[in-house]
């Protein structure tokens, strides 16, 4: 009988090898696929992460760019920075095929002062931080006693006399403590210690480690930065509160220029005769410039009897048409003024100190001496609405008081929310010399019967009233450019737009806004990246200040609302 060989028992063994080692290498590259797979999603995820920030940056870049260019601003925005969607919505930076686009869009936050607020909680534009308080400003609103400054805190909602001292205890330079405040002492028995800063900080986050001031206090419940009550945000109000940083701010700064970037002329310049030519250039009127020079030569005309003093507060300007001066009188003038220009160390030239003061004031100009001698009273052209509707604009423009490079950070009357413009003018009621005194325990005689100048709460519904809108597409008046526009369109007093003058301003300069970066059509949205940047025109010059990615606090907008998809 046969015998089946060993080696042909052993045959289907090796198949079956085979078969195994097949199944192993099939497994070891499906999960290599899948491995590579992975890796190749993660890059991609990665790279379109990196391409929407670099399209938020993009982003940042244009705004820069585009308020920097006083062109851009007149044509692109049409003189609208604040709610144009047609330059800050869906702006494309690049094209990646198949219908993918890259593109930003710019909001900002709206005020919670408006009324639609909640139904429309950002504008596709930029805010003016010059509308809100500069912190680093407010104790030089005083001289530094911290009055002022203490009662403008204090209009704030939710503040208190002992964070409004701490704050400014962090702010002044000094180590003493205000009433309920905080110094170097308290700071130092915290665990961590750390120092008082004693003076300007450096952004509005750093108010979080001032005594007193909390995350709910600063930004309030708003916590992912978008204006919009999300679930989780809700105190129990229902009501959305961007805290503070609505209407506080460190950024803010005004270059003592003119619109154009110039160094303006310096009123109170000694060489008189430099002066005259440079305001008869700039203002083109010669009868406004004499008037000015004649002001500084000789002085406020001294008032009747029982008249205002000159220091006094601006007095209503009569409503006289402008008649130049004729005849002898202007040859005797214009004589008498070259002989003073030409002669500076005859006299001293009088100081002017606020620009308000010219409005309403007359100047007495002698002719000869002895017996003989004449007064002539020259007209003023700022006593004539219609001529200062033209001339108040230039003046406040082209011209200043101080020789200080930048202005002390004031607040723009044209931008400001109604509860900055109450908080200044609650602080100015409450630190006229006649409060002061009553409350100091000073006051040795009765305080005068005439109420403090300041704004009422009808003047503040009349600027806001008044003012340009910043939704509408109309290309705003120039008058509005300076704050002549409080005396000219809103009829205020001069004696209170002098009152609020030091404190008040029409120019934007720094702007804040969040520059979102997505991408649209070609599928899923994908990732968004956000950055908060805050930038400083600096008249052509552009400057990023501030920026921050606001990526950790998630995409905040749904950004299908701003492409359709």
């Amino acid at each position: 009988m046969l015998r089946r060989s060993r080696t042909n028992r052993r045959r289907g063994v090796v198949l079956l090898a085979v078969l195994i080692v097949v199944v192993v290498l099939s497994l070891a590259a499906y999960q290599y696929s899948e491995w590579i797979t992975a890796e190749y999603q993660a890059a991609d995820a990665y790279s379109r992460t990196a391409q929407a920030k670099a399209l938020a940056q993009s982003g940042v870049n244009y705004v820069a760019a585009t308020l920097a260019n006083p062109q851009q601003v007149s044509d692109t925005l049409n003189g609208n920075p604040w709610n144009n969607p047609q330059a800050f919505q869906n702006v494309l930076v690049r094209d990646y095929g198949n219908g993918r686009q890259g593109v930003f869009t710019i909001v900002a936050l709206g005020s919670p002062d408006d009324p639609n607020f909640m139904a429309q909680p950002y504008q596709f534009g930029v805010v003016d931080e010059a509308g809100k308080i500069n912190v680093n400003a407010l104790l030089a609103l005083d001289g530094g006693k911290g009055d002022l400054a203490n009662q403008i805190l204090m209009a704030l909602p939710n503040m208190t006399d002992d964070v409004a001292n701490s704050i400014l205890d962090w702010l002044d330079p000094d180590d003493t403590p205000r009433t309920d405040g905080a110094e170097e002492e308290y700071y130092a028995s915290l665990s961590p210690p750390y120092h008082c800063k004693n003076g300007p900080i450096d952004s509005l986050e750093e108010l979080l480690l001032v005594k007193g001031v909390t995350p709910q206090l600063l930004y309030g419940n708003d916590r992912n930065r978008n204006g919009v009550l999300d679930p989780d945000e809700d105190d129990g109000s229902g009501q959305v509160d961007l805290g503070w940083s609505a209407y506080l701010t460190v950024f803010s700064r005004e270059p003592n220029t003119d619109v154009n970037g110039n160094p303006r002329i310096y009123l109170n310049d000694p060489d008189i005769d430099t002066l005259a030519e440079n305001l008869t250039t700039v203002l083109g009127s010669q009868d406004m410039a004499n008037y000015i020079v004649a002001y500084r030569l000789y002085g406020e005309a001294q008032p009747a009897a029982g008249g205002a003093a000159g220091g006094a507060a601006a007095p209503a300007p009569t409503t006289t048409t402008f008649t130049p001066l004729s005849g002898k009188d202007a040859d005797d003038v214009n004589t008498q003024l070259q002989t003073a220009r030409s002669q500076p160390t005859q006299q001293t030239p009088k100081p002017i100190k606020s620009i308000y003061d010219l409005i309403g004031s007359s100047v007495s100009v002698t002719i000869g001496t002895g017996p003989t001698a004449r007064k002539v009273t020259m007209p003023n052209p700022l006593n004539d609405p219609g001529q200062m509707q033209t001339l108040l604009p230039l003046i406040l423009d082209e011209t200043t008081t101080t020789q200080n490079t930048d202005l002390t950070p004031r607040i723009n009357v044209n931008t400001a929310s109604q509860t900055v413009l109450q908080a200044l003018a609650t602080a100015l009621q409450n630190n006229t010399p006649e409060a002061a005194s009553a409350t100091s325990g000073t006051q040795t005689a009765p305080a005068p019967a005439a109420s403090p100048v300041t704004l009422d709460d009808t003047d503040i519904q009349t600027i806001l009233s008044t003012r340009p809108d910043p939704t509408s597409d109309q290309t705003p008046d120039p008058i509005f450019q300076t704050p002549a526009w409080l005396l000219t369109n809103a009829s205020l007093t001069p004696a209170k737009v002098k009152a609020i003058a030091p404190y008040i301003t029409a120019r934007s300069q720094v702007y804040r806004f969040q520059s979102i970066g997505y991408f649209q059509g070609g599928g899923p949205v994908g990732p968004v990246s956000r950055i908060e940047a805050v930038i400083d025109a600096n008249n052509g010059r552009p400057r990023i200040i501030y920026e921050r990615d606001l990526g950790t606090l998630g995409p905040g907008f749904d950004v299908t609302q701003f492409t359709g998809q």
